[in-house]
Order: C-alpha cells, then structure tokens, then sequence
C-alpha cells in the first residue's frame, strides 16, 4: 500500500509505532545525509537513554484476607479481626516502574577533526512533556548559545512545544513544526527559520547547515518518511479505519483527512 498523507502520516505518532519509528527515522536521515555530504563530513546518531515512570498491569483491588478468630488470644502488638470488627476498605494496586527511554538524535561532524557542526533533534513525547521537557530546554539551550547548528524536527501533534518562537499565533494553528537555527559565534540563536506545517501539506525540503562557506546540504522530509514507511510495512500494521491517535484533530483537519482516506481507498479499489 502507499503511502498515504502529503506530509507526516499521523497514525505513526501511535505510542506502539512511535518507537520504532523514531529509530528508523534518524537512522534514515543519517544514511541519506552521508550520501549527500562531502567527505569533509559525516553524520551519526547519538543515542540518550533516559527512565520514565509508566504504570504497568491493570487497575484491580486488592481484597484482603480477613478471618473471624473466636478462640486464640489476644497479642496486643497484633490487631485481631472479629466478626465485630469494621469493614476493611479494599486498596488499588499499581505497579510504577521506571522504563527505560532511547532518544535519537542525528549528529554531523567535521571527519577530521569530530568537531560537533549540526545537531538535528528528532522530538519525542519525551521532550513534550513534564521533565523531559524541562531536559530538553536546558539542552536546546546550550546548543542555541553555542555555534552549533540546530535542526529541529517536530512530527508530534501533542505536547508542549519547546521553544518560545514556536509558540503563539500563527504557529499554534500548525500540526508539525521544523526549524533551523543558524549557529554564528557573533550572533548565536537569534534567528530561526520554521516551517509550520498542517496535515494537509507536504514536508519542507530541508536545509542542513554546514560549517561556512560550505553550502547546506537538502534534506527531502516526503521521500525520507515514505521510506521509513515502506522498509517498516507501516501499511500492514495500522488500521486506517479507526481515528487518528490522540490528541483529537482541529475539526478542519478531521474533515480533511475524512475525505482524503476515503478517496484513497476508493483509489486503492
């Protein structure tokens, strides 16, 4: 099956696709950036490993086992349940524990020398919410203050975006967000270009920044998510049947993608 959306495919930000996806998307970028760039540089994926809180098993209570003693004594150090003793609420159990979190991103250095040009940020619900939020921040941070490049890749709908210029009208009226940040030693993190893009649209064709004058290297965002897409047969494993994963579509959105799956499956029949 083809792929099916002009841009980002909402069905893969699905919490039991997105993992995989983020994987192979940053490996796909660096692949194709490799490919591109000369061999004055080369691009690789760093991988963070961080630990969430995540419930596991479901809600059920816990029904203690209560005994009506009659004949034994009393131990003053030891409560005995009696047929007059009060009823004893039932608690819930939950097990939390801490998963472990793989963050990608992709990261173009000078071969000669490993210096650290471009740093491509691959957002994750991680970085959208809570203290990965706050993590991401202090990391963005350091990269804006620095003349590292940042490139800044956002498929995800839901979330708190991490920056203060992608936030407002008329970006809040866009599903994705990509940006590219300039690192400069004179002026570093002062301007960003952003693409905002509905679900409507086609990706941008992005521009990699290298270390000047070199020229920036093109990165096709369609073509690189069809792959990914097509190499994990994404196409048997979701049902485009059932409603987008959350958060719920703008209505103009809903009613377009109504439409536009309904004319690709009469397309595909």
């Amino acid at each position: 099956m083809a792929y099916r959306f002009p841009g980002m495919d909402p069905y893969l930000e699905d919490p039991a696709i997105w993992r995989g996806f983020h994987h192979a998307l940053a490996e796909e970028i660096r692949g194709r950036l490799n490919s591109s760039m000369d061999a004055k540089y080369y691009a690789d994926v760093e991988v963070y490993t961080t630990f969430e809180e995540v419930q596991i098993g479901k809600l059920r209570p816990v029904i203690p086992d209560v005994a009506v003693l009659t004949s034994m004594p009393r131990n003053p150090a030891s409560p005995v349940l009696t047929a007059d003793a009060p009823a004893i609420s039932a608690p819930v159990r939950r097990a939390a524990v801490m998963m472990p979190t793989k963050l990608r991103s992709v990261r173009v250095y000078v071969t000669e020398t490993n210096e650290l040009i471009t740093s491509i940020e691959i957002l994750s619900p991680y970085n959208k919410r809570g203290e990965g939020l706050a993590e991401y921040r202090r990391k963005r941070s350091t990269l804006l203050a620095s003349n590292v490049h940042l490139v800044e890749i956002d498929l995800l709908r839901g979330g708190q975006r991490a920056g203060s210029e992608v936030q407002g009208p008329p970006l809040d009226a866009a599903d994705y967000i990509l940006l590219v940040n300039r690192g400069t030693e004179v002026n570093p993190g002062v301007w960003s270009d952003i693409w905002p893009v509905t679900l409507d649209k086609a990706l941008p064709l992005l521009p990699i920044p290298l270390d000047p004058p070199d020229a920036d290297v093109w990165l096709d965002m369609n073509a690189t998510l069809r792959t990914v897409y097509e190499r994990a047969a994404y196409a048997r494993r979701i049902d485009y049947r059932q409603p987008a994963p959350p958060p719920a579509l703008r209505p103009a959105m809903a009613k377009w993608m109504k439409a536009h799956l309904a004319a690709a499956k009469a397309d595909a029949d």
